[in-house]
């Protein structure tokens, strides 16, 4: 049996996208929100997780997390251009964490894309419009986060 952490990441995990912002987390959540939206991907729900685990199961150690799901309408054209089914793995999410440890505000996102490719979601004969929808992905994404770390630093 091996050990997760002697495991090598897989690409979705090891290209993951993480920033820090200098602002409250109370601002961070709408900017990070608001740049998804200003590259065309449609807010489909903004969840603080620290507070549904709060309210259902009575947890409050943990620390403010909310996460900001998305979708863009050509990644979910071509995914579905590929195969129904793989609307199950959408849409996008990036999250927005704070650690006691830092006086920071993540952000993360974990390309559900690359996910997609990486699990081997998709049928076997499509492995060019995977990579082409992981390349069109990274594409719209790199360009949110360049604004989200361009404008959310001091």
């Amino acid at each position: 049996m091996s050990d997760a952490s002697s495991r090598s990441p897989t690409p979705t995990a090891d290209e993951a996208l993480h920033t820090t912002l200098d602002m409250p987390f109370e601002d961070a959540v709408p900017f990070v929100q608001i740049e998804h939206e200003l590259a065309d991907f449609e807010t489909v729900r903004v969840t603080r997780l620290d507070q549904m685990i709060a309210g259902m199961l009575g947890h409050d150690d943990v620390e403010r997390t909310a996460l900001i799901v998305v979708c863009h309408p050509e990644i979910a054209h071509d995914a579905l251009q590929i195969d129904p089914t793989l609307a199950g793995m959408l849409p996008c999410t990036t999250t927005v964490y704070e650690r006691a440890a830092d006086d920071r505000v993540h952000v993360h996102h974990v390309s559900a894309t690359k996910a997609i490719r990486d699990l081997g979601c998709a049928p076997a004969d499509s492995d060019e419009a995977i990579e082409d929808l992981v390349a069109k992905t990274g594409e719209l994404m790199a360009v949110v986060w360049a604004n989200i770390e361009e404008h959310g630093q001091k």
